[in-house]
């Protein structure tokens, strides 16, 4: 068994050790180091081994820092939706009212509220969330919300199972899912004859 003024001594020279150790640590460099400048293609020192250093090639991250802003040639491409060729380049948000005639080159998709006139020459897409009261006129119409007027297109008007369709269709194709409710009237029109594609 040890006493306890052994085990004082020990504490006390453990302590010592300890304090010699920071004062080493916390010593000032010498004056002419510490003014001296830099070489110009000096390596940087290496970080102690316990210390972990963040490549240089990545921003430091703040919280609420705002987002960087995109050009316009950076426009970010909306996912299509099933059954829909190509991207969607016009979208209409779901916290957004229009009001008048909207005209595109490409898909349109509508998730907010549209009032007045739509054509495209590619698809118009109606989300489960919006409302349409309009003219529709496009190359093909799916339709998953609800739109209360009148749909022309040459090709293909789906209407999903959340879809809700009043007025009337004039379309190459129509199909109505399980589920969805259409009340109106639908004209199709009349595929050219097997004569008139061998002429």
């Amino acid at each position: 068994m040890f006493s306890r003024k052994s085990d004082d001594q020990e504490w006390s020279r453990f302590r010592g050790a300890l304090a010699r150790d920071r004062d080493r640590e916390d010593a000032p460099q010498s004056t002419a180091a510490a003014e001296a400048p830099d070489p110009p293609h000096a390596t940087p020192a290496a970080p102690p081994p316990n210390m972990v250093v963040a490549p240089q090639s990545f921003a430091p991250i703040t919280r609420g820092a705002p987002e960087p802003q995109m050009g316009p040639t950076q426009r970010p491409r909306q996912g299509g939706m099933p059954g829909v060729d190509g991207d969607v380049e016009t979208l209409i948000g779901e916290r957004t009212s229009f009001e008048g005639t909207l005209k595109a080159a490409g898909s349109i998709r509508i998730l907010g509220t549209v009032q007045g006139e739509i054509e495209s020459k590619g698809a118009v897409i109606v989300d489960e969330r919006a409302t349409v009261k309009a003219k529709v006129t496009a190359s093909q119409v799916i339709v998953a919300g609800l739109v209360d007027g009148q749909i022309q297109c040459d090709g293909r008007v789906e209407i999903r199972p959340s879809g809700r369709v009043k007025g009337e269709i004039q379309a190459g194709a129509l199909i109505v899912q399980e589920g969805a409710y259409f009340d109106g009237s639908s004209h199709m029109q009349e595929p050219p004859s097997p004569q008139a594609l061998r002429a």
